[in-house]
């Protein structure tokens, strides 16, 4: 195959898994951890320690312990009212809720997640 074959092939493959929503580059944990990064990180600690930019701002990894799962993607897909002022609105897909949700159910001990760890 040719180096420009290569390339347009490539492009293709890329082009094609945007349009099906394949996001094969990364896992859904990872995309969850990607999309709290961008949209939440300002008033969240987003991973295992620290604490949130914003005192009164629960750290993602206290979400599990606080709220059941099913609440936070409810709200998530539904539009998420905020416990402090500072939260903006956020729309999200489908898809980008079930992965910053299985994130955050990350957290939880095992025996207490609500989402299974694909396989």
């Amino acid at each position: 195959m040719s180096r420009c074959t290569s390339h347009i092939a490539a492009a293709i493959i890329a082009v094609w898994a945007g349009i099906s929503g394949v996001r094969a580059e990364t896992t859904a944990s990872e995309r969850g951890r990607l999309i709290a990064e961008k949209r939440y990180s300002v008033c969240h600690a987003i991973g295992e320690s620290g604490g949130s930019p914003q005192p009164i701002v629960l750290p993602f990894r206290r979400m599990p312990d606080r709220f059941p799962i099913e609440m936070l993607r409810e709200a998530l897909t539904t539009g998420v009212v905020s416990g402090h002022d500072e939260m903006p609105m956020f729309e999200l897909g489908l898809d980008d809720v079930r992965d910053l949700v299985g994130y955050i159910d990350a957290f939880a001990p095992p025996d207490r997640r609500y989402l299974a760890e694909p396989k």
